[in-house]
């Protein structure tokens, strides 16, 4: 009897494992990985793409490739298969009709959602999925309607609220405005990729304002360019660039992991500093003198709306406030849903095209429509504390 079954860790990532000893491996973040293994990453964020550092087959769109070999120093032993979105691609497994495709998350330059079709179902991992409204995004969000979603929860929760994306904007430009009306550069710490580009693009389409990158802002806000998302910068070390910081009137972009403003720009100019994040709208940031929510995620209420959208007979939440986000899918939905590290899956997602026989604990089959237990049989409530958001994004 063919079978597959299904683990889940936030070591190793998503993977199906089949009968025949072969495994499909998503966005899997380590290198330490049998041979007979196939991946698939999503995008080029560093939480997802660990595993494009080994010497297995990984296919991911090209975009995704180019980014992940930016952000690389020396060479790289990944063997990629680069596809385009919406083409379906077989792999080789003891299942003769599995098929992937890859469609739009939306989230940034080339990331994806992964379908696979198996037996007359559909299982989708969105992965990071996008907000509504960002400008470096040429294919739009996608929502295919599934039988099974699994869905990451990074701002999963109802007290996680964004402003619309179009006033955050203008808050930004309008905050930068008046510092350059003070004679001060203003520099932006955020995402290097994404939330950057995005930037860049904002002040290109909105301002006359001349746009420096830092760092590791350049080489993918490049990548950006050489599949045709218009940006317009000048690297900081070009002369080019030096020449517009030391004149003023300029909005230098950095990554958010540099803690600090570079020392040519603090010792040489005025400058006002901010922290764009999706966390500002839930912590403070004394070092800059500013912050905004703005994000390349998707917020609460468009992972809602996403779902609902995508019709799943069932879902499971993964990464951030899977909880919270399998409670609001089940109440507002009414779609059964539950955290996919949640304990009573602990034996794994066992036998996802026949179940055997039963066990004592509850088996899942993502590819039939046997309800999922009621949430108070799940889970004992738990005398742990709840852990804070930065537990989370530490593991990640």
């Amino acid at each position: 009897m063919n079978k597959i079954s299904y683990s889940f860790s936030y070591h190793n990532g998503l993977q199906f494992n089949f009968s025949n000893n072969k495994k499909l491996l998503i966005d899997g973040s380590t290198t330490k990985i049998s041979p007979k293994t196939t991946s698939i990453v999503s995008h080029a964020h560093s939480d997802h793409f660990s595993v494009m550092n080994s010497n297995i087959p990984t296919y991911a769109t090209q975009e995704t490739i180019d980014l992940y070999l930016c952000q690389k120093t020396g060479n790289t032993r990944g063997i990629f298969h680069p596809m385009r979105f919406n083409e379906k691609f077989e792999l080789e497994t003891d299942f003769d009709d599995l098929e992937v495709t890859l469609v739009s998350s939306g989230h940034i330059l080339g990331s994806a959602s992964i379908l696979l079709e198996l037996a007359g179902k559909k299982i989708l991992f969105s992965s990071d999925i996008g907000g509504k409204g960002l400008l470096t995004i040429k294919e739009p969000l996608a929502k295919p309607e599934v039988d099974t979603l699994i869905v990451e929860a990074t701002f999963g929760s109802p007290e996680i609220s964004f402003q619309p994306r179009e006033e955050i904007s203008m808050d930004i430009l309008k905050w930068a405005a008046n510092a350059i009306k003070e004679k001060r550069n203003v520099v932006i710490s955020a995402g290097r990729i994404g939330s950057a580009q995005e930037l860049i693009k904002l002040f290109n389409d909105f301002t006359n304002l001349r746009v420096i990158t830092h760092g590791d802002v350049s080489p993918p806000s490049e990548v950006y360019k050489k599949h045709d998302i218009n940006l317009e910068f000048k690297d900081s070390k070009s002369d080019e660039g030096r020449e517009i910081v030391k004149s003023g009137e300029a909005v230098i972009i950095q990554s958010r992991e540099r803690k600090i403003v570079p020392y040519f720009l603090s010792e040489h100019i005025k400058y006002r500093s901010a922290i764009v994040t999706g966390m500002a709208s839930r912590f403070s940031y004394k070092d800059f003198d500013a912050s905004f929510p703005l994000s390349s995620h998707a917020s609460f209420d468009e992972l809602l709306d996403y779902i609902s959208k995508v019709t799943p007979k069932k879902v499971f939440t993964l990464y951030g406030f899977e909880k919270k986000l399998a409670k609001a899918i089940s109440n507002e939905l009414q779609i059964p849903a539950i955290p996919l590290k949640d304990k009573s899956l602990e034996e794994g997602l066992e036998n996802l095209v026949e179940i055997p026989h039963l066990k004592k604990t509850q088996n899942i089959n993502l590819l039939t429509e046997k309800p999922l237990l009621p949430e108070e049989q799940q889970k004992k409530p738990s005398l742990q504390k709840d852990k804070t958001l930065d537990d989370f994004f530490r593991k990640r």
